[in-house]
């Protein structure tokens, strides 16, 4: 018997004390946090790598990330390097990236480095902005202020729904609601100083909704997530999954790659089990789905579920951005030509709003393209003799660009598509080789993932970057909590609380607490 036909068969003979669809950071970390309580859970993946966003792939001898550039708060006073060290038994190692983690380049020559301490970063401001000392004063206490009251907002994913409505009245009464007030608004009232303004935002790329449709607490959240520098994990991105799956099998768990699940099974207003696109049925008294809310809703649920409230107001929901990423491989010393360990930031504007690359439009370039060079992040890929060196760069796209193909299958899309995206790729490399002349000399390989690419391996709605789009109206939906109105349903990952790794590790964590009060009690 194949090695895929014994797993099939140890997933359909299996006693799991809960299921979890979908093997990205947050389900991974729901999954892991159970298991240190002794759960049996096993993890259907549709995709042939675990790990979602964490995964890395190689081609030609060279490696990449897919989506972890940099992470914040990983230390062991920080709590999401707490749940990390927790769930990897101490085993992942995060290397800081430095003194300096992200360098801005605007136009003009105005250009500054993110510093590794808050104390730093207010000097820079002050150095950069000497008359606006009040404003800057102002920001960081509102960065502060904001950030900390998302603590109540995770809190409330946990309750069941009657309590939620009366506890946002309760917060709404004592306090601000910074989750309610865009970005722009916020940065309005500090300063009328446009270019501080701009400066203030020009990470809002980490979240990937501009200053005026952006929630100001999840650009708070952002800020101060860096504020003790960034970090990257030592042996690449796949060492969540490298270790997070080992304390899941540890308690008795399974990953099931190759693993697609088409239907949440459903009787008499419970969730018993999953149908398989395989045609297998698999039973437990816990169904978890880190798939993403939309992707739930929309492609898991029976169609009895499909007008119910809550599910409707999941649908009436807007992804993040799409994105496009060139994957690159260098031969030779790429420091030397002007790639860094810090993440690179080159705008073309200073308008914060310029959000998305007009592909359709020959003559446009990206308004900011974001590079990063994660081989020179992590000291494991450098240890060999052959450096074979890495950087990726990634800006927005619309999706509406790229939707005539979605009907068609990775491998086998039609020639214009293939003709689109070589075009791309070539227009995205000449924009990039006027910012880093010599580095881009130094480029052997590259390839571009489309938003399509983003859809077909990770099962992101519209190919989104960072699944829900993080506005006001989305943390304003009691419909993304970690119970469903579905009895033994439950979500998961950064959708239930906010997004990147930082986010969807707090929402896997939220899932895990609320099956077994234990895990949240650790933190506590």
């Amino acid at each position: 018997m194949s090695k895929l036909l014994e797993k099939k068969a140890e997933l359909v003979s299996g006693k799991w004390d809960a299921i979890v669809i979908g093997s990205g950071i947050g389900g991974m970390t729901t999954a892991a946090a159970l298991a240190k309580y002794g759960w049996k859970v096993a993890i259907l993946e549709q995709h042939y790598v675990a790990g979602g966003c964490t995964h890395m792939f190689s081609r030609k001898g060279y490696s990449w990330d897919v989506g972890v550039h940099c992470v914040g708060e990983m230390t062991k006073k920080d709590l999401p390097g707490k749940i990390v060290a927790w769930l990897s038994n101490d085993k992942i190692e995060m290397n800081p990236l430095g003194d300096v983690y992200d360098q801005i380049l605007l136009p003009d020559g105005f250009n500054f480095v993110l510093p590794d301490t808050v104390e730093k970063f207010k000097k820079m401001l002050n150095t950069l902005f000497p008359d606006e000392g009040k404003a800057i004063d102002r920001y960081l206490k509102l960065i502060t202020v904001g950030a900390n009251s998302a603590k109540f907002y995770f809190v409330t994913r946990l309750l069941p729904a009657w309590l939620i409505s009366f506890a946002n009245r309760i917060f709404k009464f004592f306090g601000s609601d910074w989750w309610m007030k865009t970005t722009d608004e916020v940065l309005r009232s500090i300063t009328p100083n446009e270019k501080l303004r701009a400066v203030f935002a020009a990470q809002w790329g980490y979240y990937g909704a501009t200053p005026k449709e952006s929630s100001f607490c999840v650009h708070a959240l952002t800020i101060r997530h860096f504020w003790n520098g960034g970090f990257y994990p030592v042996g690449g991105a796949k060492t969540f999954a490298d270790h997070f799956l080992t304390t899941v099998e540890g308690a008795g768990g399974s990953i099931f790659l190759r693993t697609s699940v088409k239907e949440v099974i459903i009787e008499n207003g419970k969730a018993i089990g999953v149908k398989l696109d395989s045609g297998e049925s698999i039973y437990s008294p816990r169904i978890i789905s880190a798939a993403g809310a939309k992707a739930t809703v929309d492609k898991l649920l029976p169609s009895l579920e499909q007008k119910t409230p809550w599910v409707e107001k999941i649908k009436s929901l807007g992804q993040s951005r799409a994105y496009v990423t060139l994957y690159l491989g260098f031969e030779g010393d790429i420091l030397s030509a002007g790639a860094t360990k810090a993440n690179q930031w080159h705008y073309e504007t200073w308008d914060m709003e310029k959000s998305e690359w007009d592909v359709n439009d020959p003559q446009s370039i990206a308004p900011f393209l974001f590079i990063s060079f994660p081989s020179l992040k992590d000291p494991h890929h450098l240890s060999g003799e052959k450096q074979a060196n890495t950087g990726e760069i990634v800006t927005f796209v619309p999706w509406e660009a790229f939707e005539k193909w979605k009907h068609t299958r990775r491998g086998n899309r039609e020639a214009d598509y293939s003709l689109f995206k070589k075009d791309l790729e070539q227009r995205l490399f000449n924009q990039a080789k006027k910012h880093l002349p010599k580095l881009m000399e130094k480029v052997r390989f590259m390839e571009l993932s489309t938003p399509l690419s983003t859809e077909f391996f990770i099962r992101a709605p519209h190919g989104a970057i960072y699944g829900l789009n993080p506005v006001p109206k989305r943390f304003d939906c009691d419909s993304l909590r970690t119970r469903t109105p579905i009895k033994h349903f439950y979500l998961s990952g950064c959708d239930v609380a906010t997004l990147g790794v930082a986010g969807a590790l707090t929402g896997g964590l939220l899932t895990a607490a609320t099956l077994e009060p234990k895990v949240l009690t650790r933190f506590l």
